[in-house]
């Protein structure tokens, strides 16, 4: 009995001795991580943004890849890879600026003026802010009015030796007036309306009865009125159409109506500005109720407060 126990009892701890006590339970595989809405929505704008970002330098177009690796920038400002390339791309855009400018600058000197606009249009495509550019562009322009005025005195004259040698006078005066305008209307066109509307009024004086080229200098002066009235220049504009309506000598001008509709407005504008000072600053207040009433003399209104700011002025000094 006592053998059998102890077979017994060997057995039991054989059996315990194959399975480890201290196992630890099988547990389920941990669910893939997920990203909150929020932090998702970030993820794929960035993804996003890098994308058009990578699209646009393979387009060459530097200028967007650095404004969509900035918006990547900010919605990540901990993940320096961003930052990296957008300071890479600026660079590359300050290289470019600078390649451009001196390929300009190259041009201009050679008088390829084309050539030279083209690259300082790129230069400020890339960098809108690049001063040498611009004021390349605007040396441009004044470069290719001058060449305009060359070429059309050079046939002028090619055309007055031709009408010389034909013996017509007439003609010869016609060829001549006919330079002269132009060239004046270019200069207006151009920005000089100092310049252009003093030979204008100067070729006016010396052919007053010549209605055709009178008419047609107006017209050309109120176009460029219009054109400063659309940009917002109303002031200049008004005193353009001024000069219009003097260099075309009659009352018949077909731009009559937008002259005196822009001139009622800044006389109003003109009214409430001194209405608005009248009690604070008596002199500035005649003065812009008569710079209303010069505008618009019909404005009835602007030349009763007129008067009452001059009596109201000569009761002061009285009292003084």
């Amino acid at each position: 009995m006592t053998a059998r126990l102890l077979v017994a009892a060997a057995l039991a701890v054989a059996g315990c001795a194959q399975v480890p006590a201290d196992r630890p339970p099988v547990q389920a595989p941990a669910p893939a991580a997920t990203l909150p809405p929020a932090n998702r929505s970030v993820a794929d704008a960035i993804a996003r943004h890098r994308k058009l970002a990578d699209d646009a330098r393979r387009t060459g177009d530097l200028a967007t890849a650095a404004q969509h690796l900035q918006i990547a920038t900010a919605l990540a400002p901990d993940d320096p890879s961003h930052s990296r390339e957008l300071a890479a791309v600026r660079a590359a855009i300050d290289k470019d600026v600078r390649d451009n400018v001196l390929t300009g600058t190259a041009a201009m000197s050679a008088g390829e003026l084309d050539r030279a606009n083209a690259a300082m249009l790129r230069a400020l495509a890339l960098d809108p802010s690049q001063p040498d550019a611009a004021r390349a562009l605007r040396e441009i322009d004044r470069r290719r009015l001058t060449r305009i005025q060359a070429d059309k005195a050079a046939r002028a004259t090619q055309q007055g030796e031709a009408v010389a040698r034909s013996s017509s006078p007439r003609t010869q005066g016609e060829v001549n007036d006919g330079f002269d305008i132009d060239q004046a209307i270019e200069m207006l066109k151009a920005g000089d309306a100092s310049n252009g509307l003093r030979d204008l009024r100067a070729y006016v004086e010396a052919n007053p009865a010549n209605r055709a080229a009178r008419q047609r200098i107006g017209n050309a002066v109120a176009d460029r009125a219009r054109e400063l009235e659309d940009q917002g220049a109303r002031e200049q504009a008004a005193t353009l159409y001024d000069q219009a309506v003097s260099l075309r000598g009659d009352g018949n001008a077909p731009w009559a109506a937008r002259m005196t509709s822009l001139k009622k407005k800044l006389s109003l504008e003109y009214l409430d500005k001194g209405t608005r000072v009248y009690r604070t600053n008596l002199a500035q207040a005649i003065a812009l109720f008569e710079t209303s009433v010069k505008y618009d003399p019909s404005n009835t209104q602007a030349s009763i407060k007129l008067s009452e700011a001059k009596v109201a002025r000569e009761k002061l000094e009285k009292i003084k």
